[in-house]
């Protein structure tokens, strides 16, 4: 099977980088393939694994299973998504921040009936033709400074295209922080500490 010609962009633009020959949509069983590919693989594990972009973001609606007795408070048991990475955003059914929950034996338990749940995943990047171009070129310079060494044998060329990787991954972070709202406000609706400030005292 051929490799998608995106995929095979950014492979190979890795492969310049760091000094070596391209590889054609046919290669799939060459020694450069497998490490470019290994490269690859490795690099769209530790950039979205590690990371919060939109391009990894998700939201999905979660129906609670009713009767669990794990937790006397909580009454709903969820099964959370099986791509789930990170777990960013818990909300109850009008959109309120949801923070009364508890994980245990791989399941969320909570008292409300249905959540939205926002959570970073890992993408199959076997076609990469969504990918923005701020993080392919992050997607890019991860390979290859993770392949310099093996191809090129050169510490120096390794520790140059690094280098360039981290000014790269701090420049989509910034870019990425420019695309939400300038500031996330905290009130009475989705703060417990403002809550319990607000209460103190009270009987």
């Amino acid at each position: 099977m051929s490799t998608e010609a995106t995929k095979l962009k950014i492979m190979n633009s890795a492969l310049r980088m760091v000094g070596s020959y391209h590889i054609d949509a046919s290669d799939t069983t060459s020694t450069t393939y497998e490490i470019a590919n290994r490269a690859y693989e490795q690099a769209v594990t530790e950039l979205f694994g590690d990371n919060i972009f939109n391009y990894n973001t998700k939201r999905a609606t979660l129906t609670g299973v009713s009767g669990s007795t794990e937790f006397k408070k909580f009454s709903h048991s969820y099964t959370l998504p099986a791509d789930l990475n990170i777990l960013l955003i818990v909300e109850d059914a009008d959109d309120y921040l949801c923070s009364d929950y508890r994980y245990a034996n791989g399941l969320l338990y909570t008292d409300k009936t249905s959540l939205k749940v926002t959570y970073t995943y890992v993408p199959d990047l076997s076609s990469a033709t969504a990918l923005p171009e701020f993080l392919t070129r992050v997607l890019t310079l991860h390979m290859a400074q993770n392949m310099a060494i093996e191809l090129s044998g050169s510490e120096n060329r390794h520790e140059i295209l690094y280098v360039q990787y981290q000014k790269a991954l701090k420049r989509a972070r910034v870019l990425e922080g420019r695309q939400g709202p300038a500031q996330t406000y905290i009130n009475e609706e989705n703060s417990q500490f403002l809550a319990g400030h607000q209460n103190y005292g009270a009987v």
